[in-house]
């Protein structure tokens, strides 16, 4: 069986990272309900420890788990470092980092306070999927920045999760990476759809000689209503499947 840090070094990467933050909350409690063990790497120990995740309080910002067993593992998290947690939600991994907050007394046991994760990441490859849009599926693209003109390109490929559009230099401030959109809004199969986006990278023109030549930039959905991330996963399936068939059409 793999250990927490193998799992946690697949896991915890941008590509799996969900985007929602009322999909984290409803995992976290899955989580909970389901009674799944956590696997928790204390930090400045090799070994892992188990808990149980307890009660979500997003409002409170925090966490209650179970107290570690073996209990040695309890005093491994005095001094506030990261812990590593891994589970299951649905029987996909998932996980998170935090710190201890406080020991308390959880239904006449003891039980740990830790913080509410600022991330969330699971395993769940399908929806992770990135496929060429069909020109004909998805319309033109608006990025609305701040303090800023918005910006109209194309987009180039889609996952559940960003997406790659290509565009033309601004002319007023350049795009940088980390830089937060307003909005991203874009047209999916007739079906108007927006979300609020971050900029992960600008890539340069392929070619250094025209001043105006299209830039590549990539982008992460944050902050997405479910019905977007439902409608855009779908359109990956479908699309994935697509394009597998016509590979297939092409050894026939």
């Amino acid at each position: 069986m793999a250990t927490t840090s193998e799992l946690g070094a697949r896991l915890f990467r941008d590509d799996y990272r969900v985007a929602s933050a009322n999909k984290v909350e409803h995992m976290l409690r899955r989580i909970a309900e389901q009674r799944e063990p956590l696997r928790v790497s204390a930090p400045g120990s090799g070994e892992e420890f188990t808990s149980m995740l307890l009660h979500v309080d997003r409002a409170g910002g925090s966490l209650v788990v179970d107290e570690l067993n073996p209990d040695r593992g309890n005093a491994l998290l005095d001094g506030g470092g990261p812990m590593h947690v891994l589970s299951r939600c649905d029987g996909v991994w998932a996980g998170f980092v935090s710190r201890k907050l406080e020991a308390l007394p959880w239904e006449g046991y003891g039980a740990l306070r830790i913080a509410y994760p600022d991330a969330l990441y699971h395993l769940q490859r399908r929806s992770f999927f990135r496929v060429l849009v069909s020109a004909s599926d998805v319309g033109e693209v608006e990025l609305q920045r701040r303090g800023a003109r918005a910006l109209f390109g194309q987009c180039h490929d889609l996952s559940a999760t960003g997406m790659r559009v290509q565009f033309r230099a601004p002319t007023d401030y350049a795009l940088s990476e980390g830089e937060l959109l307003l909005l991203v809004r874009f047209t999916l199969n007739g079906f108007e759809l927006s979300a609020e986006a971050q900029v992960r990278f600008v890539n340069a023109p392929r070619s250094s000689r025209l001043r105006d030549a299209p830039r590549t930039l990539g982008l992460r959905f944050i902050n997405m209503h479910s019905a977007f991330e439902q409608r855009i996963q779908a359109y990956v399936q479908r699309r994935d499947r697509e394009l597998l068939r016509d590979t297939g059409k092409m050894f026939e």
